[in-house]
């Protein structure tokens, strides 16, 4: 059994909730201050990193590029065989050029109005029967249709022609960005599947990025569009980045929020792969004044 004396102290309500606000204020100070003086890390990264594929099935006949090669966007890297749609587009080129039936339909064309013209003139006269005039309307409307579909028939080989035309475009491999050559998959000869479509792999390094895990009681005033200092531990060099995006959700086993830094590197100094490192501070664009993160927003109090 407890006894309790006459004068023990025992703590009111208000009391309780003083004591807890204090002690939420203390842990607050202290995330702060750690987080303040310490510096998160992460890998840097290519910007893009796209693993070209074939649009078409089929044999590789050349590779124009090796790895470790700069590639412009639009570049030609390989090529599949394409002799089978090379005499398939010089047929069609053959169809698309063809100009006799053409020629003919416009000859029988120019006849039949000149003879509507002289039926009509004469039917004018009194010198030609309304009958006549109308096999004459008729032979030149068959005429026009005849003429009406042989332009149709070229408009068809045209377009022939220009299927074939994509065909043997979609047989060449470009590169779909600037970067560097870093891996190639296939060899000449090699057959090209569509389940297995990978031709190389090619990485943008003029730009890198490195995705930060921010703690979430850090993240408070950071915002894409700022600057960032990054440090390197390889040989203390440093250079910005500018953070591209923040994202909206937390990761809740390690309590952080992902924020991806883009490094401008045209010059290529800063390698891929290696670690960066960030002390929180950002800077507003236009090189505004520095300020050192992270920003504590508290919680409103409720009563």
């Amino acid at each position: 059994m407890r006894i309790t004396t006459k004068n023990e102290f025992k703590p009111t309500f208000a009391t309780e909730m003083q004591l807890v606000g204090l002690g939420f204020v203390a842990a607050l100070l202290l995330t702060v201050g750690n987080a303040s003086g310490s510096e998160i890390e992460a890998f840097t990264e290519p910007l893009r990193v796209v693993d070209v594929p074939a649009a078409e099935v089929g044999v590789i006949e050349k590779i124009h590029v090796r790895e470790g090669d700069d590639v412009s966007q639009r570049q030609w890297l390989a090529q599949l065989e394409d002799h089978v749609l090379q005499a398939s587009l010089e047929l069609a080129r053959a169809a698309k050029d063809a100009t006799g039936s053409k020629m003919a339909a416009e000859t029988d064309l120019a006849v039949r109005r000149k003879q509507l013209e002289s039926y009509r003139e004469l039917n004018s006269q009194g010198n030609a029967s309304q009958r006549e005039l109308d096999r004459s309307e008729g032979d030149f409307n068959q005429a026009a249709a005849r003429m009406q579909n042989v332009q149709e028939e070229l408009e068809v080989r045209r377009l022939e022609f220009e299927r074939v035309k994509t065909q043997i475009n979609q047989r060449r491999i470009e590169s779909p960005i600037d970067g560097v050559v870093v891996e190639i998959n296939k060899e000449i000869g090699e057959f090209v599947s569509p389940h297995d479509p990978v031709v190389m792999r090619i990485v943008e390094l003029d730009s890198l990025k490195a995705t930060f895990s921010v703690p979430m009681a850090n993240i408070g005033g950071i915002r894409a569009g700022q600057e960032v200092s990054l440090r390197f531990s390889s040989d203390e060099q440093t250079c910005d980045g500018i953070i591209e995006f923040v994202s909206p959700v937390a990761d809740p086993e390690s309590a952080s929020v992902p924020v991806k830094v883009r490094i401008p590197n045209r010059d290529r100094k800063v390698p891929s792969g290696v670690v960066c490192r960030w002390d929180l501070t950002v800077r507003e664009p236009a090189n505004r004044s520095a300020r050192s993160m992270p920003v504590v927003s508290p919680e409103p109090s409720t009563r």
